[in-house]
């Protein structure tokens, strides 16, 4: 189909409304563009997920205008995450090391993407919840749009000179756009087939709600255990959130059963046997799998791009995902800003050339800002799931505060950004 809209200012279509897409969607509306927030769920929702905004989120939350908003829902505020070996040896981490003396956040991903979407829907975009996107719309080599269905089975399309993806892990439009055979091709509508991930997935994450836990407050506490890593902190109404990362042949052990891999896995850690011993799940427990982490392809087709869990993954124990999400989203928001301002004569060959330009601006900005945070984390990864090593590195890294002070702020940074 021939794009309506001859403006590349005009329309973007942004497919996931989590952090990262919410937050884009917000950065978009308020510099003038027309944008489309599209989002399978209802929200709020819970979402498997450490639930753990770092510091750095907050001066990000100030810029989206929802700071104020997300401090009042009843997180707790994290003035410390506490890595527990399997013999009960930790290694403590101040939240202010990263910039806030207030320290980080813990707050459900239910409460924190509702607000969030509220802000789009407050600022202007144009939000379509309990919306599946089932296609992708092609002009020639070229992104133009996406089919979607509404709960009511009703499907239409969207015109978009820019979409992105933000659909966390499962990355829906970049598979789509990498199972396209568009070179010779003309205008096509490729349709969802369920693909298979051609990734053997080695890991499955866990996540549910907690009463009665032995936690203090204002901190986050992180457990290594045979396979795995888990974290624990308090969120709103009482309550706190446990997650774990597990290798799936241990989960296979138990047959996915997570009561029976706390109780005869986790407990072997003893610092997470004392926090977690009288605790009550009061919901569902989630689980997903995970394929990897790492970089993925930011620009998957001409107009396609890719942000947040999309674009890369990172280890969650370094509490940076969330960040990340916002950063990135931040990041193609200015590449955006600065190359989508088309004028009316010659509007399709300066379109063209203007998503040229942001594709190669994103790759350059993405990669200055991450590559060395990514690095870092994945050999933090392989100590993490080996639990001697991780016993062994928690029990160095108590004897220096200045390795452990540079090894934080790795996971975030440039080491270069705090000299």
């Amino acid at each position: 189909m021939k794009s309506k809209i001859q403006n590349l200012k005009s329309k973007i279509a942004i497919v996931g409304a989590g952090p990262a897409g919410a937050s884009l969607a917000i950065r978009l509306v308020q510099i003038g563009f027309k944008v489309y927030l599209i989002e399978r769920e209802k929200f709020p929702r819970h979402k498997l997920c450490g639930e753990f905004i770092s510091p750095e989120c907050l001066a990000h939350f100030r810029e989206l205008g929802v700071l104020d908003s997300m401090l009042s829902a009843g997180g707790e505020r994290i003035t410390q995450t506490v890595f527990y070996a399997p013999n009960g040896k930790n290694v403590v981490v101040p939240s202010e090391w990263f910039g806030n003396s207030n320290g980080a956040l813990s707050l459900s991903r239910a409460e924190m993407d509702f607000r969030l979407l509220e802000k789009a829907r407050e600022v202007g975009v144009d939000v379509l919840e309990e919306t599946q996107t089932v296609g992708i719309l092609f002009e020639k080599d070229s992104v133009c749009g996406i089919k979607v269905k509404l709960k009511n089975g009703k499907t239409f399309e969207i015109a978009a000179d820019l979409t992105i993806d933000a659909t966390g892990r499962a990355n829906v439009l970049g598979k789509l756009a990498a199972k396209s055979k568009v070179q010779s091709s003309k205008s096509k509508v490729i349709g969802i087939q369920n693909p298979k991930s051609k990734i053997q997935n080695r890991l499955v994450g866990f996540k549910t709600h907690l009463e009665n836990v032995n936690l203090e407050k204002n901190r986050c506490e992180i457990y290594f255990f045979r396979g795995g890593y888990g974290g624990l902190s308090r969120v709103e109404n009482g309550l706190a959130n446990h997650c774990f990362l597990i290798k799936s042949d241990v989960v296979k052990e138990f047959n996915g059963d997570a009561e029976k891999i706390v109780e005869e896995v986790i407990f072997k850690n003893k610092r997470a046997a004392e926090t977690l011993k009288e605790s009550v799940p009061v919901l569902d427990w989630l689980a997903v799998s995970v394929g990897g982490f790492g970089v993925k392809n930011l620009n998957p087709a001409a107009n396609l791009f890719s942000v947040g869990d999309s674009a890369a993954f990172i280890d969650p124990f370094t509490g940076s995902g969330m960040l990340m999400a916002l950063e990135s989203a931040k990041i193609l928001a200015d590449c955006i800003a600065r190359n989508c301002f088309a004028s009316e004569k010659n509007a399709e060959k300066n379109a063209e050339k203007n998503a040229e330009k942001i594709a190669q601006n994103y790759r350059i900005l993405y990669r200055n800002k991450f590559q060395k945070r990514l690095r870092v984390c994945a050999f933090m990864r392989r100590a993490a799931f080996v639990p001697a090593f991780a016993g062994f590195a928690v029990s160095a890294l108590s004897l220096s505060r200045s390795a452990r002070l540079i090894l934080a702020r790795a996971t975030r940074a440039e080491l270069s950004d705090f000299t």
